[in-house]
């Protein structure tokens, strides 16, 4: 009996499974409602009448370009074909999208897709309104709930082709393009901030809930049951009006909650000081929204994980422990919705192997996403999308965003931002090509060019939406071993001064800043201490306290470094206490050759030095510029202890030679300012983006 039972459960497993697999490889077919489903830890798509392990390798869009802000959508068609057909061309086979598109986006789509045998599929993301958030308002409550479910369906009817979707007033645009057939699945929300979470737990009672496709059990936090709650309106209101179901998708908190909690069972909770509340979570787990029978599609896990260098410190400096670790935790799909690294002359927290060194120039870049994306295919992901296509003017970051202008800063490209520099494609200025770039030739420099000049010295000058440029001629060859160079500038009459006595330097006008040009490793530039908004900020709580005792005084004789904070003093679990905020001599010049035409282009150059000449660009933030489309500087700091605009409209430039006991001299000199309505710009795909394209083919040839 024993043995026949044993022959029983035998039989019993191996018809399981030749079902199990002739479900997992027949088409749809039979149920036109999805072409999408997730077996296990994997996705499947259907093709060819059979489903097909899918794993993503995708690239995160968005509607930016210079001169406009994302909401103003108003990027052409025309554009959209373009970038899809370098994304296509680049290996990947998805695009994520992070709210509604314009109707060109999906026109587009269309367009590049018809008859495609392999086309470029789409995952669509619903947003959910932060800025609700920040007026207090309970992420559940009645008035959120109703907005959420309001941007759902205008999506579900905007990408099946409705064109009478006008539930909202700001709607004017016709979606008639039905692209439902290219989306793999939707994400669901946003990764929603710590004390969001915690308040809305505090204000809403935990309990599970079960719905027509999704449902939560007792270890479901609230906000998790709510948000099951909105998938659940989600593949409800799809399936009724069009039949269709489509994968989704929920956004997990940062997976240092995921980790942390598996090697610490004991510490997935935070607990409240009268431990009034005992599993009060302030992070989301997709694990704990699960699908009935009825979504034939599936749920799949999305984390937005930007590999820095305080963020990996947590996961031992491991990129593949890390991806393992959040792979190993879930029993659904794993996607990574986002890894983006930038590469800008200030790229923050991102530089791990040297975090005292400010840049990430765009082989840099390409080679540290190349990593990742192995790191993550190593873990078994279902897939993962690079962060981002193309760079945002428009974005700012948290060590930049008080000093500029920020309802300006679409027009102008600021390489001290790094969060406007995690494309793959940059938008230079200039419609075919920039008006300057430092490097072995000088032939772009007219004679109407020339600001000031002497017998021995010529000083040029020019500027786009990017950088101040400088060329400095000589009659005769450089030795800057012999030889010191100074440029002094004079940008704001609020302050500055006639001299430097730590250089030994007389100038003509009180001067702000000072570029010292030494050799290729030294160089850097200089700010009068009274204009040195770093200092200033870094002394403003005692400055407020006892402003009697501020020593700065607009005429000081005192130049420094010019310095910027990269990463905030933070909390590092790994280090068991607080690991110090970075700072980084952002004055300090590269040197190097900045044409992306030439083999040895590096990106992040600042300087370049030829046998009798010096080109010099010099980024519109290292000068306290806060909008230089409209002349816009940082005023005195001072005045109101706060950094307000002033408009100028030139800037006097003076240069010093000194060679031993020799000085020559140009005196300064008024360079008037180029002020422009919309930027002039041109696309150009980044040396990161070859280093990617190259690593996903390779990766597909090795199939």
């Amino acid at each position: 009996m024993k043995r026949f039972l044993i022959i029983s459960t035998i039989i019993f497993i191996l018809i399981a499974n030749f079902i199990d697999d002739i479900a997992t490889n027949r088409m749809a077919g039979m149920d036109d409602t999805y072409f999408t489903k997730t077996k296990g830890e994997d996705i499947y798509i259907a093709k060819d009448n059979k489903w097909e392990k899918f794993n993503i390798v995708g690239v995160n869009l968005d509607p930016a370009k210079p001169g406009v802000f994302q909401s103003e959508n108003t990027v052409k068609e025309e554009e959209y074909l373009r970038w899809i057909q370098y994304i296509y061309d680049m290996g990947a086979n998805c695009i994520k999208v992070s709210n509604l598109m314009s109707q060109h986006f999906y026109n587009a789509l269309e367009k590049f897709n018809k008859d495609k045998e392999n086309p470029i599929y789409l995952v669509q993301g619903i947003y959910f309104d932060e800025t609700y958030l920040k007026d207090g308002y309970d992420p559940q409550g009645n008035k959120l709930k109703e907005v959420f479910k309001t941007n759902i369906k205008l999506i579900i009817d905007s990408v099946h082709g409705n064109p009478y979707n006008f539930d909202k007033p700001d709607i004017v645009q016709f979606y008639n393009t039905d692209i439902s057939k290219y989306i793999i699945g939707y994400t669901l929300g946003i990764e929603f901030a710590k004390h969001d979470l915690i308040y809305t737990e505090i204000m809403n009672e935990k309990k599970s809930y079960s719905g027509k496709f999704l449902y939560t059990d007792d270890k479901a936090s609230s906000f998790e049951s709510y948000m099951a709650q909105m998938g659940d309106y989600l593949a409800g209101y799809e399936l009724e009006m069009y039949k269709k179901q489509s994968l989704i998708s929920f956004v997990g908190s940062s997976s240092y909650h995921i980790v942390s909690s598996r090697e610490n069972p004991k510490e997935d909770s935070i607990l409240l000081k009268d431990k009034e509340v005992d599993d009060l979570k302030n992070y989301l787990n997709p694990e704990n929204i699960k699908a009935k029978k009825k979504l034939k599609t599936g749920v799949f896990a999305t984390y937005n994980i930007y590999p820095s260098y305080s963020e990996v410190k947590e996961y031992q400096n491991n990129m593949d422990y890390y991806f393992k670790k959040i792979k190993e935790y879930h029993k659904i799909p794993v996607v990574i919705g986002e890894f983006g690294i930038p590469s800008a002359r200030v790229a923050g927290d991102f530089n791990m192997e040297n975090s005292s060194k400010g840049y990430i120039n765009e082989k840099e870049q390409g080679q540290a996403l190349a990593e990742v994306y192995k790191s993550i295919k190593r873990s078994n992901c279902a897939g993962s999308f690079i962060f981002e296509f193309q760079d945002s003017w428009h974005n700012s970051s948290w060590n930049t965003k008080e000093s500029k202008i920020l309802d300006r800063s679409a027009y102008w490209s600021d390489v001290q931002t790094y969060s406007q520099n995690f494309g793959l494609m940059a938008f230079d200025p200039g419609k075919k090509e920039s008006i300057s770039y430092p490097d072995n030739a000088i032939s772009e420099w007219k004679e109407e060019d020339i600001l000031n000049k002497n017998n021995n010295i010529s000083i040029s000058m020019k500027n786009d939406e990017k950088y101040l440029y400088l060329m400095l001629k000589f009659s005769n060859n450089l030795d800057l071993n012999k030889q010191d160079l100074y440029i002094d500038l004079d940008t704001t009459p609020k302050s500055g001064s006639s001299k430097s006595s730590q250089l030994n330097l007389e100038f003509d006008r009180p001067s702000d800043f000072i570029v010292n040009i030494n050799d290729r490793d030294n160089s850097k530039i200089l700010v009068h201490e009274y204009y040195n908004r770093f200092n200033f900020y870094e002394n403003e709580k005692n400055n407020q306290i006892r402003p009697d005792l501020i020593k700065h005084t607009p005429d000081m004789d005192e130049f420094s470094p010019i310095f910027i904070e990269t990463r905030p003093k933070m909390y590092v679990e790994s280090l068991g206490g607080f690991a110090d905020k970075l700072v980084y001599e952002t004055g300090k010049l590269v040197y190097g050759n900045a044409n992306p035409k030439d083999k040895d282009f590096n990106s992040v150059s600042d300087f370049y030095i030829g046998e009798n000449y010096i080109e010099l660009r010099i980024p519109w933030g290292l000068l306290n510029f806060m909008d230089p489309s409209t002349k816009q500087i940082q005023n005195d700091f001072y005045e109101e202890f706060k950094t307000k605009p002033l408009m100028i409209n030139n800037i006097n430039v003076g240069v010093t030679v000194k060679e031993g006991n020799k000085t020559d001299r140009l005196h300064s000199t008024a360079y008037d300012l180029d002020s422009w309505i919309m930027p002039t710009y041109h696309e150009r795909l980044k040396e990161s983006y070859y280093i990617i394209k190259n690593e996903l083919i390779n990766n597909q040839r090795g199939k």
